[in-house]
C-alpha cells in the first residue's frame, strides 16, 4: 500500500472513532483528507469548518459514490457512525453490520477486517479524490459535476480498474486479510511470489482452492503451442506441463509440513476444459485476464472486479464456479504424481 494510502486508512481508523463523539479531537489530525481536490478548494475559514466539511460533507458523498458489492456495503456501515435518527452507533454496532455483508467475516473483526476494509475505502477514495481533479480541470471547473457512480446495467459495473500486469505486491497485501482465496489459471507463473502468503493465510485458517489445467491432454498441448508464437519460447518447450507439475509441489509441500486445520483448508484440482480466464481471487475481489497468444496471463492486462453480484463480478465468479466443478480434485497431495497418473481416465481420456 502507498504511502499516501496507508496514511489516509490511519486518519479513517481515527474518524470512524471520534466522529460521532468526539469530532473536536480531529481537527489538525486529518492532513492526507484535508489535502484532497475538494477540502481543498472549500472555503473553511477555521479548523472546526474544515473538519466538518470533510466528516458531514465529503465522506458520506463519497461513499455514496462507491460501487456495488460486499466490501464497499462493509465500509458504508462501518463509517455511519450515526443512525438515521442522528443517534451516535458504536463501534462495536458498527462492526456486527459490517460483518453481516461479508462472506465467513472473523470474529474477531478490528483485527482482521477492519484493517483491510480501510485499506480499500483509502484506496478507493484516492481513486474519487483523482477524479475530482480531473472534473476540476476540465471545462467547468472545480464546480464542475462529480462523476456518478456506476450503475450495475452497465458493462463496466463492478470494474475497479485495469493493472498493467499481475500486481504481485497488491496480492499479497489483500491476502494477508483475506477469509478465501481462489487461484485460476493453466498454471501459476511466479508462484514461489505468493507461496509464504499462502502459508501464512492457511495458518489464519483462511481457505485456499487452487485450479489449474490438466497437464496431459491435448489442450494443454495446444495451449503450449500458442505461447510458442513468440521468437521468445525456445521450439518445443513444454511450458504448460512442466509449469502445472512445479506448480502442484507447492501445495504438496505445504500439505507435508502444514497441521490437519491447514491441510484441510488447501483444495487443489484440475481442469479438462478450453481455459477461458485466469482468476486471482481474494474474497470478494479478484483480477482476471484472458489467455493470449504469446503471452502468460499473468503478463497481460489485469482487470480487477469487486462484488460476486456486480455484473463483472458475476461473470468472473461464475466462471471459476463452472470450472471448479468441472475439475478433480486431489485427494492426497502428498502423492500428487500417483493421483495424476490416475486422473486421464477419470477425465474419459484414453492412456
Amino acid at each position: 500500500m502507498s504511502t499516501r494510502s496507508a496514511d489516509l486508512a490511519e486518519e479513517l481508523k481515527q474518524v470512524i472513532r471520534l466522529a460521532g463523539r468526539d469530532p473536536e479531537a480531529l481537527e489538525g489530525a486529518l492532513p492526507a483528507l484535508s489535502a484532497f481536490h475538494r477540502v481543498a478548494s472549500f472555503d473553511a475559514s477555521d479548523e472546526p469548518a474544515r473538519v466538518h466539511f470533510i466528516l458531514r460533507r465529503l465522506i458520506p458523498e463519497y461513499l455514496e459514490r462507491l460501487p456495488a458489492g460486499r466490501d464497499c456495503r462493509a465500509i458504508r456501515e462501518l463509517m455511519t457512525w450515526e443512525d438515521e435518527d442522528g443517534q451516535s452507533q458504536s463501534l462495536t454496532t458498527r462492526y456486527h453490520k459490517a460483518a453481516a455483508h461479508l462472506v465467513n467475516a472473523a470474529t474477531d473483526f478490528g483485527r482482521r477486517q477492519e484493517p483491510r476494509l480501510l485499506a480499500e475505502c483509502a484506496r478507493r477514495f484516492i481513486v474519487l479524490d483523482h477524479e475530482d481533479g480531473l472534473a476540476g480541470a476540465a471545462p467547468g471547473g472545480a464546480g464542475a459535476a462529480a462523476p456518478l457512480p456506476v450503475a450495475d446495467t452497465d458493462t463496466s459495473a463492478g470494474i475497479v480498474q485495469v493493472h498493467r500486469n499481475l500486481d504481485y505486491h497488491l496480492l499479497v497485501d489483500l491476502m494477508a486479510a483475506a477469509e478465501e482465496i481462489v487461484i485460476l489459471n493453466t498454471w501459476i507463473p511466479e508462484l514461489n511470489i505468493l507461496d509464504d502468503a499462502l502459508v501464512e493465510a492457511l495458518a489464519r485458517g483462511t481457505y485456499v482452492s487452487i485450479l489449474m489445467l490438466y497437464p496431459d491432454s491435448q489442450i494443454a498441448q495446444l495451449r503450449n503451442q500458442a505461447l510458442q508464437m513468440t521468437t521468445q519460447a525456445r521450439p518445443r518447450e513444454d511450458r504448460v506441463r512442466r509449469g502445472v507439475r512445479h506448480c502442484l509441489e507447492v501445495p504438496a509441500a505445504i500439505a507435508r509440513t502444514a497441521g490437519d486445520d491447514s491441510r484441510r483448508h488447501l483444495r487443489v484440482r484440475l481442469y479438462h476444459s478450453l481455459p477461458s480466464i485466469s482468476v486471482y481471487g481474494v474474497d470478494d475481489r479478484a483480477f482476471f485476464s484472458v489467455f493470449l497468444h504469446g503471452q502468460v496471463s499473468v503478463k497481460s492486462p489485469q482487470i480487477e472486479v469487486e462484488g460476486q453480484d456486480s455484473l463483472m463480478g458475476r461473470l468472473v465468479f461464475r466462471e471459476l464456479e463452472t470450472l471448479w466443478e468441472a475439475g478433480q480434485e486431489f485427494q492426497d497431495l502428498e502423492h500428487w504424481e500417483t493421483e495424476l497418473l490416475e486422473m486421464g481416465a477419470r477425465f474419459g481420456l484414453g492412456s
